[in-house]
């Protein structure tokens, strides 16, 4: 039996793109359907004065693979992998990871929820994870036109041209969420937001809501408005949602949201639901990110290096077998 491997950060990022990401995150919301996988709220402990140490676990059985990600507030994401038959399989480095996955998420949404003709994006927040979102998004539809704000001027200027040059795209910084919303087909807010950074009236028909950056249940960058508006509202795991999705607990709380209405991602991409009755209608996807997602990507990292020869092998003997 190998021994397990510990794949850094920069050996992840050489191991697997935004489109292959993408592609083991779709199959991982088609193994949920068929129930191969498994989704659990997060796991909390609060360290004063270190903050909030969280563990996020899951199981991807259709690969036979199952595992959990820890991490104490930005610092330290990694993610422990474990095979169903053989144990422990590594310890993967995930903080541009996860940065991948998370736009990887959202670009899964964008394929299923957003009208096929979308070609506009408008985005809120420029900074380290809203790149990663654009470069995902830009992989599920033709886009011709972004529009991205955030308070710092400085900020959202070397963002437009930074990834204008990237991908090559007419992105241009705008002065105000409403002229980012405004015209927007797909609307991405990745912020570390406290209170909503848009308003909800503001939304035009037709347009996706991918609602990434408020995490925990005190951070929301919807009004309740938006949620309202949306003719369909999806989560990756409704458990998790009702736990920490602020936008939506507060949206149930003030009578805007019915939680029977909600429905997941699973559901959307295996086609059992049809998220788009009409063209004008809004849909809104929250994500808070979970467990299972991160193993499915670690895991598939893991294979590949396994493949290429690449990673370092940790000397952990395998447990000892049982007897039958």
């Amino acid at each position: 039996m190998p021994l397990p491997l510990y794949l850094s950060d920069d050996v992840v990022t050489s191991l697997i793109t935004p489109e292959e990401c993408a592609a083991v995150i779709e199959d991982l919301f088609l193994q949920e359907s068929r129930g191969e996988a498994e989704q659990q709220p997060t796991v909390e402990l609060h360290l004063p004065p270190r903050g909030v140490f969280r563990m996020k676990v899951g199981g991807v059985y259709g690969v036979n693979a199952f595992g959990f990600k820890a991490y104490l507030g930005t610092a330290g994401y990694r993610v422990f992998v474990y095979d169903i038959d053989e144990g422990f399989q590594g310890l993967v480095e995930a903080f541009k990871l996860t940065e991948m996955r998370t736009g990887a998420v959202s670009a899964v949404a964008a394929k299923h929820m957003a009208r096929q003709d979308a070609s506009t994006l408008g985005i809120i927040g420029t900074g380290r994870e809203a790149r990663a979102q654009l470069r995902a998004l830009s992989q599920v539809r033709q886009l011709r036109k972004v529009k991205a704000y955030s308070r710092n001027t400085e900020n959202r200027a070397a963002y437009a041209a930074e990834m204008s040059e990237a991908l090559k795209l007419d992105v241009e910084p705008v002065a105000s969420a409403k002229e980012a919303v405004q015209g927007a087909e797909i609307l991405i807010t990745m912020t570390n937001a406290n209170d909503p950074v848009f308003e909800g009236a503001d939304l035009e028909p037709g347009t996706l809501v991918c609602c990434v950056g408020a995490t925990g249940p005190h951070r929301r960058e919807l009004d309740d408005e938006a949620v309202a508006r949306s003719g369909m509202v999806v989560v990756e795991h409704l458990p998790l949602a009702q736990s920490e999705c602020a936008e939506l607990i507060h949206a149930n709380g003030s009578g805007r949201l019915h939680w029977g209405l909600v429905r997941e991602l699973k559901d959307i991409v295996s086609g059992l639901i049809t998220p788009r009755q009409a063209a004008n209608d809004i849909n809104l996807f929250t994500s808070i990110g979970t467990g299972a997602e991160d193993v499915a990507v670690a895991s598939y990292v893991l294979r590949k290096a396994r493949e290429q020869g690449v990673g370092v092998e940790l000397p952990i003997p395998p447990p000892m077998q049982r007897r039958r």
